[in-house]
């Protein structure tokens, strides 16, 4: 047992010890720093591996914390917890990971701060792989704002760019936002459970339901701020500053799924209130962002928002409330998420590092014929991702809108129509990159990339067409029950393909449709196009107005009474001193006739304290 321990630990301490030799051995030759990051990822990939065959496959729980500070009265539990949640996290991760830093010797061999690079992307990977395997929420709330710190470092690790700088600021501001429910959320269950529910299975110490809604509700606020939902979702898209491999990274294998993670490993602690508001905020931010999905022309930020589309549908699985099922309908199509998400994150990096980071889809075109590999792999990513059948994301999203269906016929509905947007915005992107003629200079002269950024494309890819195969034993796995794909499916199926050919009549060929819609709805398209003006209303209304309005009045407050009352207490001192010191004359008989004075008067009191018998 305590070799199933030890190797657990070493998942996550593997690259969180190895990343300062990372950036260390990049001082003496770069490019070592790029393999050497890739070998700590394989090694935690390799022990993630074989501690779920040796032990959780055999149903072994690796379990293992102390106390760290036994004195207190309430114990504050730190180790580790890998049950079959926390290692299909683990695998997942350190798989996926590995794959996208192998993409990045490629995409950034010629960067001059690749070591540096590579370090941060070590302790990200590591930072996720503690949160996933954490036994207590106070370790997953340290790796939690590891991963927050992480992503501020990479998003705006081209830091001499202004925009890469305000991003990076941005998202670290907004999961605050987040954070701070989080963390309230932890003590409220503290306080709740006298200190039992800080360990991961010690949630169910909370009886009281207004308590238990109380502390899931907070802890749902902070899972909103990391995986980017409404209304906390704005900072993901600034997040595409970065580095292309850096938005793989975040959207598959890390920080969003975070949230995802911390509400499927709470779940039990879900009341049918809090689970009805996970419910409609996953679904009204899948609406919400496939809609500005349709107007957005970077490549990388309609994925961004297929990011925030696609972790609403996880959420909506939670929401639903069928217990063990819930989480393996969510957890399944995390996991299938992640394969496709990189994949086209990393399509999509390809396309760019060949047009020199021409970002706009209306300058591409004409690329299948320039880099047939690289688009072949991104048509498949857009087949999954809108979930055509029998892809990764048909059994997993569309078992989601199935199973919705007992639920709430309302929820069922929106996922469907969400079902519809996502297919929409997907193939709108696909044949505006890959169709026609190129139209620009960097398109006309694209080429494919190399072979060490194709392979984990390629891999990637392959599992996005056949992770299906694995959904019913994932299910069983988890302890849900099996999802069966019903008739019902037929319907998002339908609304699927109605979508793809849409695309490809508005966009796949010389169309005016897309202008004429535009116009027709002008008011509508606006409204979309400036993403319903929620950035507005926090920049216009929430800082300039609010945050800088309470500051004002804090600064004058702090000037005129805070100091007026400190500058006041200076001038009563100040003014007791002189009138003090001018007893201060320096003369021996004037200080003898004051201490004859006081020895009478002290004499006078003693006396009268005799006399009331105060002092027998």
């Amino acid at each position: 047992m305590y070799l199933s321990v030890l190797l657990t630990y070493l998942i996550f301490l593997i690259p969180l010890v190895g990343f300062p030799f990372v950036i260390g051995i990049g001082y003496i030759k770069k490019n070592y720093s790029m393999y050497l990051g890739t070998a700590l990822i394989l090694i935690s990939f390799i022990d993630a591996i074989y501690v779920f065959f040796t032990y959780t496959v055999k149903n072994v729980i690796v379990e293992s914390s102390f106390n760290w500070l036994p004195s207190l009265q309430a114990p504050i539990p730190l180790g580790v917890y890998g049950d079959h949640l926390s290692m299909i996290m683990a695998i997942m991760v350190s798989f996926v990971g590995f794959l996208i830093i192998l993409f990045s010797v490629g995409y950034m061999r010629e960067d001059p701060n690749r070591h540096v690079f590579f370090g941060e992307m070590v302790l990200f990977t590591a930072s996720m792989l503690g949160l996933v395997l954490s036994y207590s929420l106070l370790t997953l709330f340290i790796f939690w704002e590891l991963v927050g710190l992480c992503s501020y470092l990479l998003i705006g690790f081209w830091y001499y760019k202004p925009n890469a700088a305000s991003a990076a600021k941005k998202a670290f501001i907004v999961t605050r936002v987040g954070d701070v429910f989080f963390i309230a959320g932890i003590g409220a269950a503290i306080l709740y459970s006298s200190g039992a529910a800080l360990s991961v299975t010690g949630l169910t110490a909370i009886h009281a339901t207004w308590q238990r809604t109380i502390v899931s509700l907070l802890l749902f606020g902070g899972a909103i701020g990391k995986s980017a939902q409404f209304p906390l979702h704005v900072w993901i898209p600034d997040a595409m500053e970065g580095p292309t491999t850096v938005s793989a990274l975040i959207h598959a294998a890390t920080m969003v799924t975070a949230g995802v993670y911390l509400v499927a490993r709470t779940y039990t602690i879900f009341t049918p209130l809090s689970l009805s508001v996970v419910l409609y905020i996953g679904v009204f931010t899948i609406i919400l962002s496939g809609l500005i999905g349709i107007v957005v022309n970077d490549i990388k930020r309609i994925l961004a928002y297929s990011t925030i589309s696609q972790i609403g549908y996880m959420f909506a699985a939670l929401g639903l409330g069928l217990g063990a099922t819930s989480i393996g309908l969510s957890i399944y199509q995390l996991e299938a998420h992640a394969f496709f998400k990189a994949l086209l994150f990393l399509a999509a990096g390809s396309v760019l590092h060949s047009l020199l980071n021409v970002r706009d889809i209306n300058k591409m075109g004409g690329l299948w014929r320039k880099m047939p590999v690289t688009i072949t792999a991104m048509f498949i990513g857009a087949l999954a991702l809108s979930g055509f059948p029998y892809t990764a994301g048909f059994f997993s999203k569309d078992s989601i809108i199935s199973a919705s269906f007992s639920v709430s016929y309302l929820a069922w509905a929106l996922l469907a129509v969400g079902g519809f947007l996502t297919a929409l915005y997907s193939f709108r992107m696909f044949f505006r990159v890959a169709l026609g003629k190129p139209r620009s200079y960097a398109a006309e002269h694209a080429h494919e990339s190399g072979w060490i950024m194709l392979i984990p494309v390629i891999i990637l890819a392959f599992f996005s067409l056949i992770f299906g195969i694995f959904q019913n034993g994932f299910y069983t796995f988890l302890g849900a029950r099996t999802a069966e794909i019903t008739s019902l499916d037929a319907v998002p199926v339908v609304l699927m393909l109605g979508a793809m050919g849409l695309a490809y009549y508005a966009y796949g060929r010389t169309s005016s449709i897309p202008e004429k819609v535009a116009n027709g709805a002008r008011d509508f398209y606006l409204l979309v196009k400036n993403k319903f003006f929620i950035d507005t209303f926090y920049t216009n209304v929430i800082s300039e107005r609010a945050v800088l309005g309470f500051s004002a009045v804090m600064d004058g407050f702090e000037r005129r009474v805070l100091n007026g009352f400190i500058d006041l207490i200076g001038y009563f001192f100040a003014n007791a001193g002189k009138a003090v010191r001018k007893i201060q004359t320096g003369l021996a008989r004037q200080y003898a006739t004051i201490v004859l004075i006081g020895l009478i008067l002290a004499l006078i009191l003693l006396r009268m304290l005799m006399a009331v018998g105060v002092i027998p």
